[in-house]
């Protein structure tokens, strides 16, 4: 099995074809060369079974010989097996020890999961205290009695919702991608799921086999693919459970009659023949858990609650997060998705929860105060990842609205100042986060834009002698000038007076000249999309459309540019052929090389235009 370490690495080979220095490997996993080496040598064995060298050159790197069926064969191993072909850490075990509690009836012995999980029984007796840490914000409590073992107790509807979690965190994209292929075209299953073991993957395994066959496209009209994996992942629960004879709350029959909407009878339908299946009654409370209407609490505006939150944290934490609109679209609509069917989407996982907590804990505290005071929290069950979803939002609009901090400010010197000079401010800005190319100009004018702007770094295709930081590379930057350029910066800002700063709103510089160079960058990208284009579906092309597409394909980059994409909705009742699909992937492979990347609806419009 591969270490934590070695699994990242071993990633970050396969997905990039750009060989990699084992000085960058160290100085990113903060480890010696030594370490990366040991960590290498242990790939290179794993490797050996599917035939893969990593090869290797002095000044060069490392990379891994490029056989890309090979490695796709790797990656799909990696991802779809992601848990269990590593060596496990101690945040594995807690999670592996709660799912192991939770699904026992009785006491579990530190000495039966020192078994399970192969490690010392004194391990485990130290992993217990984490494990009460863990499910405490879920309002569990951990149970200890001496000679007997351990127990986890608490609310059925809060022991539910902790399973479900720890199934839908524990599960990776590729488990994801194979169980909706499976249901929704009905497919043999025969794969394996990592993320569900013992007595809940029998119960999977029916509840699947079940949504198939009840399965119609029409389906995703009325419920949205997480949706589809959350019913099966509670279905799956609520058999579970009530095979140990826990119920929600009453064993009260349920009255289908009063439930006549699409969504509430598909539920309903799926409900009976899975219970019937396992011989179970249908339960009212179990329907009303599996709807995500269980909790009726008071019903919440959030359109006033998400202006109050921004300004309850605007006040706390000094910033006015008012000025930035995007926030409250963001932020209203992520409270929207989550609050619109009570419970059915307050179990996501975020995987930086602790690690927000942790580093932003004063804008956290101020979130979490808001939360309470205009959301309240009776409805949310796992507080620290809900709230750190919502801190999420008010740190990008930090990053991408707020200049947090300092940044090297540059000029870049062409032949005439204009052209495209203007790209390369494009690219720099774009490959290195803490530079700002202030101006461009010609050699002649270097020395007073220097004294009007306070450059501190100077961009050149000319050696020039200043007094500031010259770095000269090609008119068109290539990865070694840019590799230049990004030291050069590192070092500026390390060499600078640590100064305690405000956190100010980031005022653009908005001139004829930005929005020119914007023009002409759309230009350029919509004419380059077009030869390319042209190229590769040079017969295919409508005659009476060529012009329209040319027109299309200039919009659907100008759109990019300023953020207004065709709703990613749009067509997704568009039926995909085999060859539609060959002709997405062609198109999304020219956009992709001219760096744009957009979403399926703007692929599917383009597909209009051929034959």
């Amino acid at each position: 099995m591969l270490t934590e370490r070695e699994y990242k690495i071993l990633m970050k080979l396969l997905k990039f074809n750009q060989p990699i220095r084992i000085k960058d490997l160290s100085k990113e996993f903060n480890v010696s060369p030594r370490m990366i080496k040991y960590d290498l040598d242990h790939i290179k064995d794993w490797l050996a079974k599917y035939e893969l060298q990593i090869l290797s050159q002095t000044n060069k790197g490392l990379w891994i010989e490029p056989d890309e069926d090979k490695k796709k064969i790797v990656i799909k191993e990696l991802i779809g097996n992601e848990s269990w072909n590593r060596i496990p850490d101690q945040n594995f075990r807690i999670k592996k020890i709660v799912m192991t509690m939770l699904q026992k009836d009785d006491y579990t012995t530190a000495a039966s999961l020192s078994e399970i999980l192969e490690v010392s029984r004194n391990t485990i007796l130290s992993d217990m205290n984490l494990v009460e840490e863990f499910v405490s914000p879920w309002e569990i409590r951990l149970e200890r009695k001496k000679r007997i073992g351990y127990r986890l107790f608490g609310e059925e509807l809060h022991l539910r919702l902790l399973i479900e979690n720890l199934i839908l965190s524990n599960m990776s994209n590729y488990e994801i991608y194979q169980i909706m292929s499976s249901i929704s075209n009905k497919e043999e299953r025969n794969y394996t799921i990592y993320s569900i073991d013992g007595t809940l993957l029998s119960v999977f395994r029916i509840a699947e086999e079940k949504l198939s066959e009840l399965y119609h496209p029409s389906v995703i009209k009325i419920l949205h693919q997480s949706d589809i994996l959350t019913l099966l992942i509670r279905i799956t629960i609520s058999v579970t459970r009530l095979n140990q004879g826990k119920t929600i709350k009453s064993y009260r029959v349920l009255k289908d009659n009063q439930y006549t909407d699409d969504v509430s009878r598909f539920i309903l339908n799926f409900m009976k023949s899975v219970f019937k299946t396992v011989d179970l009654p249908i339960l009212e409370d179990e329907f009303l858990y599996l709807s995500g209407e269980f909790a009726n609490g008071r019903r919440i505006d959030l359109l006033n609650a998400t202006q109050k939150i921004i300004e309850e944290v605007s006040h706390k934490a000094g910033i006015d997060f008012k000025r930035d609109t995007k926030l409250f679209s963001n932020l209203y609509a992520h409270l929207s998705l989550r609050f619109q069917r009570g419970l059915f989407n307050m179990t996501e996982s975020n995987p930086f929860a602790e690690e927000i907590k942790q580093n932003y804990a004063d804008l956290f505290e101020s979130v979490s105060l808001a939360c309470e005071k205009y959301l309240g929290m009776d409805k949310i069950v796992n507080k620290n990842e809900f709230i750190s979803f919502i801190t999420l939002h008010f740190l990008t609009s930090l990053e991408n609205t707020f200049n947090k901090k300092e940044r090297v400010r540059a000029v870049y010197v062409c032949a005439t100042g204009k052209g495209v000079a203007r790209l390369i401010k494009s690219r720099v800005e774009k490959e290195i986060h803490d530079i700002d190319i202030v101006a461009y100009c010609s050699i002649m004018e270097v020395e007073e834009i220097c004294k009007k702007r306070e450059v501190d770094l100077i961009i050149s295709v000319f050696p020039i002698k200043s007094r500031i930081p010259v770095i000269v590379m090609e008119a068109i930057p290539t990865k070694k000038d840019i590799d230049t350029i990004k030291e050069k910066v590192y070092e500026i800002l390390e060499n600078r007076p640590k100064s305690i700063q405000r956190i100010a709103w980031k005022e653009e510089e908005k001139n004829d000249e930005d929005s020119e160079s914007i023009s002409l960058e759309i230009i350029l990208k919509g004419f380059e999309v077009i030869q390319e284009v042209q190229s590769n579906f040079a017969h295919r092309i409508k005659d009476d459309r060529l012009q329209a597409l040319h027109l299309h394909i200039f919009l659907m980059v100008h759109r990019y540019f300023f953020e207004k994409q065709y709703d990613d909705f749009l067509y997704t009742s568009h039926q995909v052929t085999e060859k539609n699909k060959q002709d997405l992937q062609l198109f999304k492979n020219i956009l992709e090389s001219k760096d744009l990347h957009v979403n399926d609806s703007e692929l599917i419009a383009l597909l209009q235009y051929l034959n």
